[in-house]
C-alpha cells in the first residue's frame, strides 16, 4: 500500500494485522479520491480542509488527505498494535500539526461535541464489515445534516443505506466487495 497523489506520493503505507482490519486496498482507495476531485457533484479541493477518519486502521485514507494539501486530520482507531502502526504512519510522513490520533471506541465519544467543535469538511467512515452495530453508525450520519461536510461511508457490497432524508444521495459506487456511499449535506 502506498500514497497515491500529493506531496508525499509514492510513500509506503505500513499496514496491521490483517486478522484486526481490513485495509483500504489502493485500487478501492484512489477511485474514492477520484470521485472526490473530478466528480461534478463534489469537485474537493483538499486544501486547507478538516477531515474525520473514524474506524482508521493505517490511516490509508487520512494520510492520502494530509498529502494532498488537507490541514487537519483527527483519526479514530481503538485497537493499541493497529493505532501505533497508524502513529508510524503519521510521524513517518507528516508534522504533528497535521494529525491526531484519539485512541477511543467510535461508540463511546461525544460526537456531537466533536463535530460542532472541529466543523469536517470530509467524515470518512470504513467500520469493519462485520460489525454488529451498524444502525449506531447511520445514525450518527443522520446527526451531520446541519452541516456543510461530505460523507463517504466504505462497506460491504449488500449494505443498503436507508433512511437518509436530510442528505443528498450522490454517488455510489462497487468495487469488488466494497460499497462506497458519497453523501451531501440538503441546504
Amino acid at each position: 500500500m502506498r500514497i497515491i497523489s500529493g506531496n508525499k506520493k509514492g510513500k509506503k503505507i505500513l499496514l496491521p494485522n490483517p486478522e484486526i482490519t481490513r485495509p483500504l486496498k489502493d485500487n478501492v482507495k484512489e477511485n474514492i479520491f477520484n470521485v472526490l476531485k473530478h466528480s461534478r457533484n463534489f469537485q474537493i479541493n483538499f486544501q486547507g480542509i478538516k477531515v474525520l477518519d473514524f474506524f482508521s486502521g493505517s490511516g490509508s485514507f487520512g494520510l492520502e488527505c494530509i498529502s494532498r494539501g488537507a490541514s487537519n486530520v483527527k483519526f479514530f482507531e481503538i485497537d493499541s498494535k493497529t493505532s501505533n502502526i497508524l502513529f508510524r504512519n503519521l510521524s513517518n510522513n507528516f508534522e504533528k500539526n497535521k494529525y491526531e490520533i484519539i485512541k477511543k471506541d467510535f461508540f463511546n465519544i461525544d460526537k456531537k461535541h466533536l463535530i460542532e467543535t472541529y466543523r469536517p469538511d470530509i467524515v470518512f467512515l470504513d467500520p469493519p464489515y462485520k460489525i454488529k452495530r451498524f444502525s449506531e453508525i447511520l445514525n450518527f450520519i443522520n446527526s451531520l445534516y446541519n452541516l456543510n461536510n461530505l460523507t463517504v461511508i466504505l462497506h460491504v457490497e449488500k449494505t443498503k443505506i436507508i433512511n437518509f432524508e436530510n442528505f443528498k444521495y450522490n454517488e455510489e459506487r462497487i468495487y469488488g466487495l466494497s460499497k462506497i456511499f458519497f453523501l451531501k449535506t440538503i441546504f
